[in-house]
């Protein structure tokens, strides 16, 4: 088994690196590059085939990472889904995105650019980030290529969104400031703080609820084959 986290819009898979994470198990993925006219599904399924996502892996992402893992899962029979300051629905997704999504395509990648160079320095002033977290969001956020900056927020706006997977789990912040905290209450854990990148500002908290949820997939699908060998008449014998 292996557990691939996918990060999100604007970030790379440095996003992940104060969680500290075992590496011999857990796998962070940068974004792949979009092709003119894809769909996020398309984008997801995709993606999924370049890393080999398998049957009985887990998949799990932060922000449209999150999203991109809901897609794959549709397709993919994994072991479970963990997303991270995410959603199943743009709905979810706070107007001040939704307002911008339709011109992002049109604004000069030097504005881009200074727009999210200035987001650590904000978020460190309403003190979200500690000094550590600013310098690695600066340094990542620095470096996002434009063109995914274009690509992204319309096909995030354009996509009906996915119905998650039995075995499931959500992990956000009661005060995000993109995206607001939503899901059933039985698979969401909600950190204090407004912050949307958690694994920046709560790596250790948020390590230890993904690394509990890859725990709980295990023993909810153990349970699940021990029930069915036992049960030689239940669809999963058929």
């Amino acid at each position: 088994m292996r557990v691939f986290l996918i990060t999100g819009f604007a970030l790379d898979k440095r996003a992940f690196s104060l969680m500290g994470l075992p590496g011999d198990m857990y796998q962070t993925l940068d974004l792949i590059p979009v092709r003119k006219g894809e769909s996020l599904r398309e984008y997801a399924l995709r993606m999924a085939a370049e890393i080999g996502l398998a049957a009985g892996d887990v998949i799990g992402g932060v922000s449209l990472g999150g999203m991109l893992a809901l897609e794959m899962a549709t397709a993919v029979d994994v072991l479970g889904v963990v997303v991270i300051a995410s959603a199943t629905h743009p709905r979810s997704i706070r107007k001040r995105f939704k307002m911008w999504a339709p011109i992002a395509a049109w604004v000069p990648d030097s504005v881009i650019r200074g727009i999210f160079t200035l987001i650590p320095r904000i978020l460190a002033l309403q003190n979200m980030l500690s000094p550590q977290g600013q310098a690695l969001l600066a340094d990542i956020m620095g470096k996002f290529p434009p063109s995914l900056l274009k690509a992204f927020p319309m096909m995030i706006m354009r996509w009906p969104g996915c119905v998650p997977p039995a075995r499931y789990r959500h992990i956000h912040s009661d005060g995000d400031w993109l995206i607001r905290p939503n899901g059933d209450p039985a698979t969401l854990t909600i950190l204090p703080g407004r912050n949307h990148l958690i694994t920046v500002s709560h790596p250790e908290a948020v390590r230890d609820l993904v690394m509990r949820a890859v725990e709980d997939f295990q023993t909810s699908a153990k349970s699940s084959a021990g029930a069915a060998s036992r049960n030689p008449s239940s669809p999963a014998n058929r």
